[in-house]
């Protein structure tokens, strides 16, 4: 029964990582294009924003999982924060975990400076504003981007 247990977490780790990861590629290889081949500009960046916002609760409840069922299996492996110093699996856990924090500041900034900023441009007319903006969420993006696919290879090599 214990070993159904852990199963259950590493199963709730590699789902959070899943919804997290593929919505992030969801939305910038589907749902992106798809908006802007609409035709109608205003009303595909309408269905991005609720898409975004949407995603948002959704990754939130992903970073949740995440969170505490990495925590869960360090413990349950006997590794406490102290400890991610001492070994290669430590390092590895300790750069994951750097990796995340950052990957979380990318996504408060996007979320909740640049995005409303584009916002702000579009409303008011001043395009050329806007696609400053919007050339930064797209930076933004690939960064995020980048910092997920390099989080999944960490958490991959941490796999016997």
């Amino acid at each position: 029964m214990r070993d159904d247990l852990w199963t259950l977490v590493r199963f709730v780790h590699v789902l959070g990582a899943a919804a997290w990861v593929g919505g992030m590629i969801a939305l910038g290889a589907v749902a992106v294009p798809a908006s802007r081949a609409a035709g109608d500009r205003a009303a595909g960046r309408r269905v991005l924003r609720t898409a975004g916002r949407r995603f948002g609760a959704v990754g939130v409840a992903a970073w949740v999982a995440l969170i505490a069922s990495g925590w869960a299996l360090l413990d349950h492996r006997g590794v406490g924060a102290g400890d991610l110093a001492d070994s290669d699996y430590g390092r590895r856990v300790l750069a994951k975990i750097v990796l995340l924090a950052l990957m979380m500041g990318v996504t408060v900034l996007h979320a909740l400076w640049q995005g409303p900023r584009v916002h702000r441009a579009e409303a008011a007319g001043d395009e050329a504003e806007a696609r400053r903006w919007r050339r930064l969420g797209a930076l933004l993006d690939g960064t995020l981007l980048l910092l997920a696919l390099a989080t999944l290879w960490l958490a991959v090599s941490l796999v016997p």
